[in-house]
């Protein structure tokens, strides 16, 4: 990158992230008693007014909020990538990848209960012109051959080729999803491994696998607190690649309880990470590690390309935590209960 690309990228990156909800506007959104109140603020008071724009407030609903606000993610990135190099674009294509194997997993669980024509009331079609994958194509799929023929042309394919069941079996979508998004983990340590700029090589890959560290860590704890899976089960369900090693998580997937892995954790540079952290619930530790680890580089970073990849991730985080506030709102939470769901 030329320094006046690597400059631009720095300072949009830090710029976009200037506009992200602060503590004020979160307690103005756990204030808000219906779906409609939290649209009309988010319009009127937020960076995510021109996302909103014609929105009725006093006619929304969960339902027509969410793809328009993960919308905004995939507007920023866009944005970002006319300043961006070919290393940067590569990387956040893993990250975009992820939204892309949510919609085919959430389109395989209809298919799977015989409701794939539900796709159409929840999939975000509008996100057709950032993604790989044709929302549109997915809301007309009717069987595991139209899913096929929908992700014929993408990286997705073989994939969902080498899970096609057999007549009268139902669809191994827990193993799908784990295929799938260690089929996008293995795309992007290989991208990063070609890279030829060795510290930027050395940083991102640093990142990434932290970042795979911490979903593990987060995935064995609810493993351990809801399953009674065994350690090996558990393990060929993690992410596999990482910096932890592979004794490390050994002992994670054969401890005792989660109170035995969070002892196990605090022992590795994990630990370090923990104990700095404020969250509510073992589901929120790796958005919460994440959402630290990516703050730290964001501000101090010299390298364009992490804090690129570091504010995509904080503004993902983001949407999930006001996704998160409006079902607060809509099953009728209290402010104390929903000021526990954000991430910050």
């Amino acid at each position: 990158m030329s320094s006046k690309s690597c400059n631009a990228v720095l300072a949009k990156s830090r710029a976009m992230y200037g506009k992200c909800l602060k503590d004020e506007d979160y307690r103005q959104l756990v204030e808000c008693k219906t779906v409609p109140e939290v649209a009309a603020y988010l319009k009127a008071r937020t960076c995510y007014s021109k996302a909103l724009t014609g929105l009725i407030e006093t006619e929304t609903h969960r339902g027509q909020l969410e793809p328009l606000l993960r919308e905004e993610v995939y507007h920023d990135i866009f944005a970002l990538s006319r300043y961006a190099s070919d290393n940067a674009l590569a990387v956040a294509d893993f990250v975009t990848s992820k939204l892309d194997i949510e919609q085919i997993v959430h389109c395989l669980m209809l298919l799977n209960i015989g409701r794939p024509e539900e796709y159409t009331y929840s999939s975000p079609l509008s996100l057709d012109r950032y993604t790989a994958v044709s929302f549109r194509k997915l809301a007309a799929v009717r069987s595991y051959d139209d899913l096929l023929n929908a992700l014929y042309h993408t990286k997705f394919y073989q994939v969902i080729k080498s899970f096609r069941p057999k007549e009268g079996e139902p669809l191994r979508i827990a193993e799908m999803d784990i295929a799938l998004n260690n089929s996008n983990y293995r795309m992007a340590m290989e991208t990063i491994a070609k890279m030829k700029n060795k510290t930027e090589q050395k940083e991102l890959k640093d990142l990434f696998q932290s970042v795979f560290d911490f979903v593990n860590l987060e995935r064995i704890l609810r493993l351990k607190k809801y399953h009674r899976f065994t350690a090996e089960t558990i393990r060929s369900m993690l992410i596999p690649y990482g910096k932890l090693s592979k004794r490390a998580i050994d002992d994670f997937c054969a401890a005792d309880d989660v109170r035995d892995v969070y002892e196990l954790a605090r022992s590795t540079y994990l630990g370090g990470h923990l104990s700095k952290l404020q969250y509510y619930d073992n589901t929120q530790i790796s958005y919460a590690l994440i959402n630290a680890y990516c703050k730290h580089h964001l501000r101090l970073s010299p390298n364009p390309t992490i804090v690129m990849i570091s504010y995509i991730y904080l503004k993902q985080i983001e949407v999930r935590n006001i996704i998160n506030l409006i079902e607060g709102t809509r099953y009728g939470l209290s402010p104390e209960e929903k000021i526990k769901l954000p991430v910050r």
